[in-house]
């Protein structure tokens, strides 16, 4: 069997019915799909639905990926954004925006002009929220939490300790506050932030929310509600202050910027190739996406991070699933499209070799190794979600 007849075969075990809350489940109207097939993550997760979707579109299951979108948008309506997943010990925080990326894709797949109808206002009450609750003076946008400062605290003094040294000087509510916003980013944990997440304002994000604006621009127009141009402002309005912020033009990389210190993270991350994912980058910006690469290309994809030498399973060496599709759809862009096909290759044969081993598709790689002897906070679990769908979507090239 190779990998995609297997990807064909497992992804109807992925997905899950459970329209009634039950104990720390949220009910949804649609089934949903999940990351595992059982074991862990067996929940709707935000961020992860969005290259989970990918895989459904890929074997032609359109109206899976269309229910999935249906809860996401059922759960913004129901709490004003959406949760990391569909649990209750969830709901005091986000992921990373994708929504509306997500409703992009089922109406290009579909023509479905009254589902992008619903969609919009649900959208823009996603967009409210972290534009108000996730907003910081200069009108970019940060991670956050809803944790109350007590739990802040806890989650730092007597959860952390046991992911990463802990300096011991800091306020610790502040602290677990900066902690659980790491947890919203999805890239839980890393060291682009340098343990200040809530005071940065990170590219990803920000190039996620751009992208938020284009398409309201554009749908606006399409469903003649306004001629776009106020989103349209919106969108070149953060994009300039993305140029004036984030790039360095002396390493010529998009940083994490700390809004408090005037400073960029000292972190390159693959979460820099976003701002090209978006279409944000300039004709500057654009002669430096292959410096960019050079920096983070490895035998056998883009690493999370530079080479470095602490521990975070967001980091060097490990390999994921979402930065290997940002960076390939990237560089497709802005036209290095055979630089492209050889990522999308190494991340492909990487897959391939070890499904041949092991019969399985895990949630993250070993970069060096090209092995499932990753970073790890928890183990490397056997998962189809993004792996799955950055996958077939690399097998395009």
């Amino acid at each position: 069997m190779d990998a995609f007849t297997y990807i064909r075969e497992k992804l109807p075990l992925t997905l899950r019915k459970n329209e009634k809350d039950d104990d720390t489940l949220i009910g949804l109207p649609y089934p949903y799909t999940v990351p595992c097939t059982d074991g862990m993550f067996n929940e709707l997760y935000y961020w992860d639905t969005y290259f989970t979707n990918k895989a459904l579109f890929a074997v032609g299951n359109i109206e899976q990926a269309k229910n999935n979108v249906l809860d996401i948008l059922y759960l913004i309506g129901k709490f004003g954004y959406m949760p990391n997943g569909n649990r209750t010990y969830y709901l005091k925080r986000s992921q990373p925006p994708y929504a509306a990326l997500m409703v992009d894709d089922v109406y290009r797949a579909t023509d479905d002009l009254e589902f992008l109808r619903n969609a919009v206002p649900v959208l823009k009450k996603e967009y409210g929220f972290w534009t108000t609750k996730r907003v910081s003076d200069n009108g970019l946008n940060h991670y956050g939490t809803e944790e109350d400062e007590e739990s802040c605290k806890n989650f730092y003094e007597n959860y952390m300790p046991t992911r990463i040294v802990t300096d011991g000087k800091r306020d610790a509510a502040y602290a677990g506050k900066c902690y659980f916003a790491e947890c919203e980013s999805g890239w839980d944990f890393n060291p682009r932030f340098q343990g200040y997440c809530v005071d940065f304002n990170p590219v990803d994000l920000n190039a996620n929310l751009y992208f938020y604006e284009k398409l309201f621009a554009e749908y606006e127009v399409l469903l003649k509600i306004s001629d776009g141009k106020e989103w349209e402002h919106r969108a070149k309005a953060r994009a300039e202050k993305m140029n004036t912020l984030m790039w360095d033009s002396v390493t010529g990389v998009y940083r994490d910027y700390n809004y408090k210190t005037g400073e960029r993270s000292s972190v390159v991350s693959a979460a820099s190739f976003q701002p090209y994912f978006a279409g944000i980058a300039g004709e500057e910006q654009k002669s430096s996406l292959k410096k960019l690469l050079s920096v983070l290309k490895g035998e056998f994809g883009v690493f999370t991070t530079e080479k470095l030498t602490d521990k975070y399973q967001w980091a060097y060496p490990n390999l994921w699933a979402p930065c290997q599709y940002i960076a390939v759809k990237a560089l497709e862009n802005y036209g290095y499209i055979e630089e492209a096909k050889r990522v999308a290759g190494k991340y492909a044969k990487l897959i391939e070799s070890n499904f041949q081993s092991h019969g399985k598709l895990f949630e993250k790689y070993n970069g060096l190794t090209g092995g499932i002897d990753a970073v790890s906070e928890y183990g490397t679990p056997e998962m189809l979600g993004w792996t799955a769908g950055v996958y077939l979507e690399c097998k395009k090239l």
